[in-house]
């Protein structure tokens, strides 16, 4: 998770919205019925201006399917009880989501993160020129959540039909950030303003069509493993090498 215009604030500002972020997470996790998963959470980690855990695969569809939904919410809810200044801050955040093998974190100082290739990516895809517009493009009052979701999680959750969102909040689009290109999928729970009138990749490559439509393929196979710098999926890889704690 990532906050918009988070170095923008005055300092007060940045106390408060670093102050909010773990509650807001908290209350959106329990808000979706999966407030074990924020309790349970594998290398949970503030980043100042955002937040980042790990957790099993076995949560993977009910996180797709309700925690971004319910993130939306909170945030709105929060936002309404702001006094309506012109110095208001407000919270609205990104969110990368994604699957793949970890090394876990090591003991002692300096060794809370996790690594790999699932980590690069999740948060290549969180800074993406695609996702940060989704929030610059919609209206700051009733948008609060944009989501990135990796091409494997779309493979092993959306397409399989593990989990559903409405295929016409899902979209698909190349990105190339750094040394990453790939599809990211894009999703927001509550569009407005231009994403509305003009869609949400204006100017951009759609990724091939087979990608964008859900259908069923069977069971998943979804590896135990995640990453680090967002709401992401942990475990362990079949043949004992481990990733995170029991």
């Amino acid at each position: 998770m990532d906050t918009k215009e988070f170095g923008g604030q005055s300092d007060r500002g940045q106390a408060t919205l670093a102050e909010a972020i773990p509650d807001v997470l908290a209350l959106a996790f329990d808000r979706a019925g999966l407030g074990h998963v924020w309790r349970e959470a594998l290398f949970p980690h503030g980043t100042g201006d955002g937040f980042g855990l790990g957790f099993g695969t076995s949560h993977l569809p009910a996180v797709v399917m309700r925690f971004f939904d319910a993130l939306q919410d909170v945030l709105a809810e929060r936002d309404a009880r702001l006094p309506a200044t012109a110095g208001r801050v407000r919270l609205r955040m990104r969110a990368s989501l994604n699957v793949g093998p970890v090394l876990e974190p090591g003991p002692g100082p300096g060794s809370a993160a996790a690594i790999g290739g699932a980590v690069v990516t999740t948060h290549r895809l969180l800074d993406a020129p695609e996702v940060r517009e989704l929030l610059t493009r919609s209206d700051p009052g009733q948008t609060f959540v944009a989501v990135a979701l990796s091409q494997r999680v779309f493979e092993d959750v959306l397409q399989t039909e593990y989990a559903r969102l409405p295929s016409s909040l899902v979209v698909a689009r190349r990105v190339g950030v750094k040394e990453y290109s790939g599809t990211v999928h894009l999703y927001v729970p509550r569009p407005s303003g231009d994403l509305l009138t003009h869609g949400f990749g204006a100017d951009n490559d759609p990724a091939p069509a087979g990608a964008e439509t859900p259908r069923p393929t069977g069971a998943a196979n979804l590896i135990t493993g995640g990453s680090f710098g967002t709401a992401i999926q942990v475990g362990h890889l079949d043949g004992g090498l481990r990733h995170g704690p029991e």
